[in-house]
């Protein structure tokens, strides 16, 4: 009974009310220059993020992962990391207008023939400005598909779904972004994906000295179907301004006749994202 009148309440109350307010921020921030509304919602996250429950937290994984830094650099970066989210968060909003503008360059972009009529995959993480990793692709004029979360609050997810529509494809995560994972490789496609987030499931695999749950299931695909796999970095260069670096995934140094080679090759692929970090 209480379980029923708190889904009653949030449904009827508390989301139109985040609708409300995140709509009005949403409405604000759209008439704003991509890089005002950046550099406003970067120092608000700034001040906001570290008084908030997920601050601590943001502390015990970068002392997890890098222990061997002082604790006044575990908090500045964790400021820094705020910072960014904020920015990401302005720049949401002007996506589309940051990509048509000279505030993005794009080096490697020979390599996304790679993934011309045979499809493949596209990989990133959630560093600099991730929601930009995908452009190479686009501006290469190649189908991109990928997998997204909705948003719990319906009366916000329609926004989210805007920002979708400059993809070919978007599948909902789960069974849903499983099978259209295989499909997009069967129509030679390509599949656009962060992979340093946290699973329930997956294979346990070294990341910054400790093992994590990680996602396979892409390597597996792409070495039955024999496609490519190209590396997109978002480096944020300044203020609203980026680079993406292209690269292509060399795994030439590892067996595929081994029993250990998808978990080789992962573990690979986040030793490179630690570079990155």
């Amino acid at each position: 009974m209480f379980k029923t009148i708190k889904r009653l309440l949030r449904r009827g109350i508390s989301w139109p009310i985040e609708a409300v307010l995140f709509y009005a921020l949403a409405g604000l921030l759209k008439l704003m220059p991509p890089a005002v509304s950046s550099a406003v919602m970067g120092g608000l996250m700034g001040i906001i993020g570290p008084l908030t429950p997920f601050h601590r937290r943001s502390l015990f994984n970068i002392r997890f992962a890098m222990p061997e830094l002082t604790a006044s650099e575990h908090r500045a970066i964790a400021r820094r990391m705020w910072v960014n989210l904020g920015r990401v968060v302005g720049e949401y909003f002007h996506t589309s207008a940051i990509m048509a503008s000279d505030r993005l360059t794009i080096h490697g972009m020979e390599h996304m023939d790679l993934l011309r009529g045979k499809g493949g995959f596209m990989i990133s993480a959630h560093i600099g400005n991730w929601e930009l990793a995908s452009f190479p692709g686009i501006k290469a004029g190649l189908p991109i598909n990928c997998v997204y979360r909705p948003i719990n609050n319906p009366f916000i997810s329609a926004l989210f779904k805007q920002r979708l529509e400059v993809l070919n494809r978007a599948y909902e995560k789960g069974v849903e972004g499983a099978r259209g994972m295989a499909s997009t490789i069967k129509n030679k496609e390509v599949f656009a994906m962060v992979v340093d987030q946290k699973l329930r499931e997956g294979e346990m695999l070294d990341f910054f000295g400790h093992k994590a749950s990680t996602a396979v299931a892409h390597l597996k695909l792409a070495q039955k179907k024999d496609v490519p796999i190209i590396l997109s970095r978002v480096v944020r260069t300044g203020g609203c301004r980026f680079k993406v670096l292209v690269t292509p995934l060399d795994l030439k140094g590892f067996d595929p006749e081994s029993p250990s080679y998808v978990q080789d090759a992962a573990t690979h692929i986040y030793s490179i994202i630690e570079s990155w970090i």
